[in-house]
């Protein structure tokens, strides 16, 4: 049965990377970032700027030109694969891209995958944005996913980058796709994927180009200047009861200690009304499609 998979989360770096590890297989394929495309807010969001570099991009030439409700199950038609994988995150689509497959008959697994809070405040800190620039972004994220009560099971970061066959192994498991030796090294394939982390890519694209082979970094070293404000921003976080709730459902989701997915998650349809914040980000969507921010690569 055809089988999509929503990889979200507030960590853009990661869910790239897990998108391509899961899209790394000959009847699976990687979307990334794709309601960028159909909802675009920033200007290179309006061209196809596949990652096989080719352009126009053969495979995307199939699937471009189709509804957006109709995305997924075209990509199963056209390219005859068994698994797509949609790293695009964004809430409002992951509310649209269930509907969608349930009326389609596909099934539907949710993947959130998150980073403790320090490493969180690190990536927006290392790019210029402040030591609490991550903490609403945090909050409003995860807290607006838990109120679709969309079913998911959350991945550990540090866990999928420090062992990531055993953690890979165990998602496959959870979403019926099959694993094998290798899985994780997505560099090995011939992506194209949308959008999503350019660092991901430029680690991919710069080993391909040399003929080298990639690794996956296991950890992060925090600079020295990072580093003194580490344990003042720990205590914050731990006497947070807001940052605590999350972590907590967090860690009970946690696809290798949870009971998997269930027949009625697969069925599982957000009710309506949705949230007020729902209706507002569709009207922010639309303004944005008329007057799109620079682009901003980041992560």
């Amino acid at each position: 049965m055809a089988t999509l998979i929503n990889v979200c989360g507030a960590a853009r770096s990661g869910t790239t990377m897990l998108d391509l590890m899961l899209g790394n297989a000959p009847d699976a394929f990687s979307c990334g970032e794709v309601y960028a495309w159909f909802r675009p807010w920033q200007r290179h969001h309006f061209r196809i700027g596949c990652r096989c570099d080719q352009d126009p991009c053969p495979i995307w030439e199939k699937i471009k030109n189709v509804p957006e409700h109709r995305f997924h199950a075209t990509v199963f038609k056209e390219l005859g694969v068994n698994f797509v994988i949609d790293s695009s995150k964004e809430v409002c689509w992951l509310i649209n891209s269930q509907e969608w497959a349930v009326a389609n008959g596909i099934k539907v697994f949710n993947l959130l995958l998150w980073k403790n809070p320090i490493n969180q405040a690190y990536s927006y800190w290392k790019r210029g944005w402040g030591l609490t620039s991550w903490y609403h972004d945090f909050l409003g994220y995860y807290g607006k996913f838990f109120e679709t009560g969309l079913p998911f099971r959350s991945v550990y970061f540090k866990d999928l980058v420090s062992h990531p066959q055993h953690k890979l192994a165990e998602i496959c498991a959870a979403v019926g796709m099959p694993y094998f030796d290798g899985k994780e090294r997505f560099w090995e394939k011939q992506h194209h994927h949308l959008f999503g982390s350019h660092s991901v890519y430029k680690q991919v694209a710069g080993k391909q180009m040399a003929g080298e082979d990639s690794t996956i970094r296991a950890s992060e070293t925090f600079p020295p200047e990072f580093e003194a404000h580490a344990d003042a921003l720990s205590r914050q976080i731990a006497g947070d009861p807001k940052i605590q709730q999350i972590l907590a459902t967090l860690q009970q989701a946690e696809i290798s200690s949870s009971s998997g997915f269930s027949a009625k998650d697969l069925e599982y349809l957000a009710r309506k009304p949705y949230p007020l914040w729902y209706y507002a980000k569709k009207v922010r969507q639309v303004i944005r499609r008329y007057f799109p921010k620079r682009d901003n690569f980041t992560e």
